[in-house]
């Protein structure tokens, strides 16, 4: 997947069929141990994550790479109804691996039945000839009024 220049942020259907969410992880032409990358989950997919965890507070975010298979957490931050999670991934070990989010308790554990997955992303030492480790920049603009068209300075004066 990584070596065919993913263009558009990369997804996956969450592996519990009572949560239908997805997981974002930044788009790169290819993952590399030691870059950082963006995962995000978005409000609608942590509330539908938490609703199916009764009393749960947190959501964690971590890696499994592969043979390894142990887990490796990456960050819990806290639920906040209505807000997305965003964290930062510097994958170390190469290979296949799976990013997975679940609710989590620090006195229950974690509620790994109910998460969203995923899947095998394969982390290289370097990028392929032709290519880069470095993430695409997000789409959508520079976030500031002025990068809209025609009214953007307008709307920057009125509101700087």
């Amino acid at each position: 997947m990584a070596a065919m220049g993913v263009a558009a942020i990369v997804t996956a259907t969450t592996a519990s069929a009572a949560v239908v969410s997805t997981l974002q992880l930044s788009a790169s032409p290819a993952y590399c141990a030691g870059t950082s990358y963006t995962i995000t989950l978005a409000a609608a997919d942590a509330t539908a994550l938490m609703a199916q965890a009764s009393g749960y507070q947190d959501i964690t975010f971590q890696w499994a790479p592969y043979p390894q298979g142990t887990n490796v957490e990456i960050s819990t931050l806290p639920y906040v109804a209505g807000q997305g999670m965003t964290v930062k991934w510097t994958p170390t070990y190469l290979g296949a691996t799976t990013l997975v989010a679940y609710a989590y308790d620090p006195t229950r554990g974690p509620n790994a039945i109910i998460d969203d997955m995923l899947p095998n992303i394969n982390v290289v030492q370097s990028a392929p000839a032709g290519s880069s480790c470095t993430p695409a920049a997000p789409s959508g603009g520079t976030g500031s009024a002025s990068s809209i068209p025609v009214i953007g300075p307008l709307l920057s004066s009125l509101l700087g």
